[in-house]
């Protein structure tokens, strides 16, 4: 998934809720300096123990180091997601309007920095800061 949002009722939250409706484990981790987030899903009861075993495997390979070192972060970040009853639905998946809300917020919390530096130094601070 991308633009991981916080507000209540963001597009994640939204999807991840309707592939909760699908199956039973469901786990999500951030990806680091990054606005995405996994979802990882399985009806499998054991998905976490098989993960750690694949680890395992992929560390036995010759090639196997870095995605091992990858998969060991995931699997030491992920979260059990607990679902807030926003399933989509075709009659109700306001998708595009959920996506641009995230987008919003991000691009905000971009302009602030900038913002910021205009605010205390002006035009000539922020030139500077850019250049």
């Amino acid at each position: 998934m991308n633009m991981r949002g916080e507000k209540e009722g963001n597009i994640n939250q939204r999807l991840a809720d309707t592939i909760s409706e699908v199956f039973s484990e469901v786990y999500t981790v951030d990806v680091v300096n990054s606005t995405n987030r996994e979802l990882f899903a399985s009806n499998s009861p054991s998905v976490r123990k098989v993960m750690e075993e694949n680890i395992q495997k992929q560390k036995s390979l010759p090639t196997g180091s870095d995605l091992a070192r990858m998969m060991e972060y995931v699997s030491a970040n992920l979260s059990a997601y607990k679902p807030h009853g926003y399933r989509m639905t075709d009659d109700k998946a306001p998708v595009e309007l959920l996506g641009m809300q995230v987008i919003d917020a991000l691009i905000e919390e971009e302009v602030d920095y900038y913002k910021k530096i205009y605010d205390q130094e002006g035009l000539r601070g922020l030139i500077d800061k850019l250049f």
